[in-house]
């Protein structure tokens, strides 16, 4: 994948690609945690080509410790991204103790032109 990553930076000015991949901060019921992501933004379209749903999400590995799937983290987590922005999301998927868990953001992506 990381010829997709290099041809969507090739295809977009700096900032504005619809992928990212790379460390944030997920906030965690009150405590940050280093992570490493997979990003992208999600367009689906009408029959006109005007957009009609938009959506991001991907993979993040952090802390085998965070448990994602049991309350208060089951809830919104927050992550933050290197140029300071934000995005909820939710863990989707996932091994309990992995690190590893799929996300679905909710709201504006916190990275490319969203």
């Amino acid at each position: 994948m990381q010829g997709d990553s290099h041809d969507a930076a090739a295809r977009y000015p700096r900032g504005m690609a619809d992928t990212y991949r790379g460390a944030a901060v997920v906030l965690v019921d009150g405590a940050e945690h280093s992570a490493e992501v997979d990003l992208s933004i999600h367009v689906e379209r009408n029959g006109n080509g005007g957009v009609t749903l938009k959506s991001w999400g991907g993979h993040l590995e952090s802390s085998p410790a965070i448990d994602w799937f049991d309350s208060p983290p089951a809830g919104e987590a927050v992550i933050r991204m290197p140029d300071g922005r934000e995005g909820r999301f939710l863990a989707t998927a996932g091994a309990i103790g992995s690190g590893r868990v799929e996300i679905q953001g909710s709201g504006p992506a916190p990275f490319g032109n969203a």
